[in-house]
């Protein structure tokens, strides 16, 4: 699995006014630039004529890949992107003002970065915001946040095609940082998973959490990277059940946004705050640390469900 982080960064030509939470807004922004900018048949409702020989119906509408139907029956494909906002809650930005936000693609979805740097443009051209706001795009790197390389894949004028992969080895090596049996999981985006049918209004069971990244994960992998995971995902979870909860920090929040796609205001909500796990943690380590970057739960697209590892 391979996953490609950027972080973009942008100066507003005129003053913002930004909704509480700006993972909406650069969410929808950016759905709407990028068709503009791919779609050779806009089409309202419904699926791309050209499924995914369309880079907008690969990214935004994407399908399972053959001799994956009956694995996908009862789930809706994960999309290959998620964005990472801007941390704090900021209501505007005045003229001159910098706003940072990272963006992540998953396995061959990073093919499509010239179409993504057009959109990110187009967005500022589009204006952002309650006002649309004018940006002007400068500046997108590519990183990996658990090596710290960086490369520049667009400076403003010129784009490169330069590319840092994150890969499970990755992972695997910075969860040898939380050697132990205790971690602290600050949720940092509204985080909402699901357990036996309940979600819960603190901290998510470790359990729940570990259930989610072993949905997510996997499935972001065999959709977009052509890997299939072979193990009993119900016997990793179980045996997750022995990981206690032994501080809960969390606390539910809520924000609104309005979908043009649906014509209606929807929740966007979950837990944000601080967690502490203790328990035999080995084996999920490596797991945790890939979610950072995967992020777990609904509306992981918007950004929702983004939490950072840290040893207790």
């Amino acid at each position: 699995m391979e996953l490609y982080c950027h972080e973009v960064t942008v100066r507003f030509l005129e003053r913002a006014v930004v909704p509480p939470y700006e993972g909406s807004m650069i969410r929808g922004a950016f759905g709407r630039a990028f068709k503009e900018s791919c779609c050779p048949f806009p089409h309202e409702g419904g699926y791309c004529p050209l499924g995914e020989k369309c880079p907008y119906g690969y990214v935004f509408e994407t399908s399972p890949p053959e001799g994956m139907r009956d694995f996908s029956k009862n789930q809706q494909m994960p999309r290959p992107y998620v964005f990472e906002p801007p941390e704090g809650t900021r209501l505007e930005y005045a003229p001159g003002e910098r706003m940072r936000f990272g963006f992540t693609v998953v396995g061959r979805a990073a093919d499509y970065m010239p179409y993504f740097i057009y959109a990110f443009s187009r967005m500022g051209e589009m204006g952002v915001g309650r006002k649309r706001a004018r940006y002007s795009l400068e500046r997108i790197v590519a990183r990996n946040p658990f090596s710290g390389e960086c490369e520049e894949v667009f400076d403003g004028e010129v784009a490169r095609n330069r590319r840092l992969p994150v890969t499970w080895e990755d992972a695997a090596r910075e969860a040898e940082r939380l050697e132990g049996e205790r971690v602290r999981v600050e949720f940092l985006t509204p985080t909402q998973v699901r357990f036996r049918g309940e979600v819960a209004a603190g901290a998510p069971p470790f359990a729940a959490l570990a259930q989610a990244l072993l949905i997510r994960i996997p499935m972001l992998s065999a959709v977009h990277c052509g890997r299939l995971w072979r193990e009993d995902f119900r016997a990793r979870v179980e045996r997750a059940r022995a990981v206690r909860t032994v501080r809960d920090e969390a606390a539910w929040v809520s924000f609104r946004r309005y979908s043009s796609f649906r014509k209606r205001q929807e929740p966007l909500e979950g837990v944000v705050g601080g967690a502490e796990y203790a328990g035999p943690l080995q084996e999920f380590l490596p797991l945790l640390c890939m979610g950072q970057l995967t992020h777990a739960g609904r509306h992981a697209v918007f950004g929702l469900g983004r939490y950072r590892v840290l040893a207790a």
